[in-house]
């Protein structure tokens, strides 16, 4: 297991908590500095793969600084209310700053949470996102379980996660640029060195693509896909969590069996705007944009 400190004895959990304490004050800037400014642009990526389920309650998941949660607030007319969950106290405190200053703290929470094992009934949220931080988590299937636990039937999940490149040019090139500059620019900006060699060792380390794709099916998500942005380092995720279908009466032994007296009790498939917007997504993705061209 890929840790920020190979020689501490501590879990990955409270490394990965210890790490983002110390490199809070500086983690927006430094986001956008290595990033090359194309940060922001992935997050709005991810989002309008949200926006056709117009979610009222969604849980932003790794919240970090807030970015996310504010713009689901900003920018998606449909949301009403936010809950962002981290387990580093300091960044979610910056973030709580800026959602304070923006007015917005009535409709955005921050809690301390693990994504594993949260405190959330079933079926809680419409909508669950995460901007790169699952690969992060110690216990990546575990999460997905979590999340599909606490995510409404037809709600969905989207994920934005920084990835390497198939295409053998620009891997070798974002291998050079990862493995060289990222840690230098780390080191320059940040009191913790171990920080930004940490995270290309991180990418290398998480599960991408159809093996990410694997891991939200077998978490019990009925449908998951992605979509890699030019040039392959960015990847987003999108797994729908499925309807629940009415029972089915047992048969009966009696000779004249009673027939239902209304429609409403015969069993039938869920339909309505988030089935029709789904399909639509999932078949234009598969007509040509589920993988890259080129990454």
């Amino acid at each position: 297991m890929i840790t920020p400190y190979k020689d501490s004895a501590e879990s990955k959990v409270d490394q990965v908590r210890r790490m983002f304490n110390r490199i809070a004050p500086q983690y927006d800037r430094l986001n956008l500095v290595i990033s090359l400014g194309l940060d922001r642009s992935w997050r709005r990526k991810a989002l309008s793969f949200l926006a056709p389920y117009a979610p009222q309650h969604v849980l932003d998941v790794a919240t970090g600084t807030g970015d996310v949660a504010i713009s689901l607030v900003q920018t998606m007319p449909s949301v009403k209310k936010v809950t962002g969950i981290d387990i580093s106290e300091e960044m979610m405190r910056i973030g709580a700053e800026k959602v304070h200053q923006l007015g917005l703290s009535d409709r955005i929470v921050f809690d301390r949470q693990d994504c594993t094992a949260t405190s959330f009934e079933e079926n809680t949220f419409d909508a669950a996102t995460i901007s790169f931080g699952i690969r992060n988590f110690p216990d990546i299937p575990a999460a997905a379980r979590e999340l599909h636990r606490i995510i409404r039937p037809s709600g969905v999940l989207v994920i934005a996660e920084l990835s390497e490149p198939t295409n053998p040019i620009l891997r070798t090139a974002y291998k050079l640029y990862a493995g060289n500059i990222i840690p230098l620019i780390g080191r320059f900006f940040s009191d913790d060195k171990d920080a930004y060699t940490y995270l290309p060792k991180s990418i290398a380390a998480m599960p991408q693509r159809e093996k990410m794709v694997a891991i939200l099916q077998e978490a019990g998500f009925s449908e998951a896909f992605y979509h890699s942005i030019f040039p392959g380092t960015c990847t987003i995720y999108v797994a729908i969590k499925g309807e629940s279908l009415p029972e089915i009466p047992e048969e009966t032994t009696e000779e004249e069996p009673s027939v239902p007296e209304t429609h409403d009790a015969l069993p039938i498939l869920p339909t309505g705007s988030r089935g029709a917007l789904y399909l639509g997504l999932v078949r234009s993705l598969r007509g040509g944009g589920r993988r890259p061209s080129s990454s």
